[in-house]
């Protein structure tokens, strides 16, 4: 066995004092033979294990508390190389109670003629144990929980979709045949209606106008939650250039500033990225119809580690920021129809969009303000160049 200067073999005298010495330590303290023969036996090992020091003195670890008591055969082995081990072992205590402690191990050295002794310390870490194994039950029992209540969402959230998709998609043949027979009997009865009656057809066709309006919607948001994504490089800014020309094409009446900064690429599906930029570009472009001087403004801000937020600002009739919390929900209006047309979808699928892409999107606004949109798509992207104007 090599040399350890760990400790001088304990004299006599020693042995005599040691069990005063160590009967005020809450661990049990014990030494022992290599062949596990019990020495020394503290008090706190007659509290830990209830089995008395008379007991306990000149019998073996196993024979006193059942075989995992003992020390391994590879704690026998690192004793003899290294002068040290320790290691988790249950002991049967006096009761039949199982104990479980973390034993630590140092060897002494003997004098020549004399074997070896091993003094072993007990720490009782039942408690703690029994803790750790509840604290795994209940995560196993939780993460069931979360996989069960998971798969129920998801095949709630597919029975919605397919309901919103079928509800739409069914909807759609209806209502075309409505729109048509509306318009063909104003055609027939053109000279036999008179103002009112007239009012009315038209009222029935901007309402079924209307609800194809809705329908198409809910399609959209529908595939939203279904489609693939394809991941390429995009410029937004770029998006929002083509956006801004759809918008001039259709309303060439409006005299708007926009101001388009140069962003940093993204990742994303620029399919969806589109639909993004044209709903919001769309929104400020709206809600500054009835604004002298309209002013819609697209960029990016830094943000925390490295990130990058995009911005969307407009000086159009803005909202009450107490109910911005509705605005990303289907069919929520801040404004009536008469104020602003709109089916309430748009920043819905906006919301849907920047979920998908591992985003976030939120707005600022104050009645008569303006209103900002920021939103960040889960990637980091270069710098941008300055502004353009669009």
């Amino acid at each position: 066995m090599p040399e350890h200067a760990i400790a001088d073999p304990l004299p006599s005298s020693t042995l005599g004092l040691a069990p005063i010495l160590l009967d005020h330590t809450r661990d049990a303290v014990v030494l022992h033979d290599a062949d596990q023969r019990i020495a020394l036996w503290n008090h706190g090992a007659e509290r830990m294990f209830g089995h008395s020091r008379h007991a306990a003195i000149g019998r073996r670890f196993e024979d006193l508390m059942g075989p995992t008591a003992a020390l391994p055969r590879d704690a026998h082995r690192q004793l003899a190389e290294r002068g040290d081990w320790s290691g988790v072992l249950e002991c049967i205590d006096a009761q039949g109670q199982v104990v479980t402690v973390e034993r630590r191990c140092t060897l002494l050295k003997g004098d020549a003629g004399q074997g070896s002794l091993v003094l072993s310390v007990d720490s009782d870490i039942t408690e703690q144990r029994r803790a750790e194994k509840e604290i795994v039950l209940l995560n196993n029992l939780l993460e069931q929980r979360i996989r069960s209540r998971t798969a129920q969402l998801q095949e709630s959230n597919e029975d919605l979709r397919g309901l919103a998709y079928s509800l739409a998609h069914d909807l759609r043949a209806p209502l075309s045949s409505v729109d048509v027979f509306t318009a063909q009997l104003e055609h027939r009865l053109a000279d036999r209606l008179d103002e009112k009656s007239r009012h009315y057809l038209r009222r029935v066709r901007a309402g079924v106008h209307l609800m194809c309006e809705l329908t198409d919607g809910l399609l959209a948001l529908a595939n939203l939650s279904s489609a693939p994504l394809l991941h390429h490089s995009v410029d937004l800014s770029a998006l929002a250039r083509s956006a801004v020309e759809r918008l001039r094409e259709r309303d060439p009446g409006r005299q708007v500033r926009v101001v388009i900064e140069e962003t940093p690429r993204t990742q994303g599906d620029v399919r969806l990225l589109t639909d993004l930029m044209e709903n919001l570009l769309g929104n400020a472009w709206k809600f500054t119809s009835r604004t002298p001087g309209a002013r819609i403004e697209f960029g990016a801000e830094p943000g925390p580690g490295g990130t990058w937020r995009y911005c969307v600002r407009d000086n159009g009739a803005g909202f009450d920021p107490a109910y911005a919390y509705k605005l990303f929900n289907p069919f929520q209006r801040l404004h009536t129809a008469a104020e602003f047309e709109g089916t309430g979808i748009g920043l819905a699928m906006v919301r849907k969009i920047v979920s998908r892409h591992h985003g976030s999107i939120w707005a600022e606004s104050r009645p008569g303000s303006g209103a900002v949109f920021r939103f960040t798509l889960g990637n980091r992207g270069a710098a941008p160049a300055g502004p353009t104007p669009a």
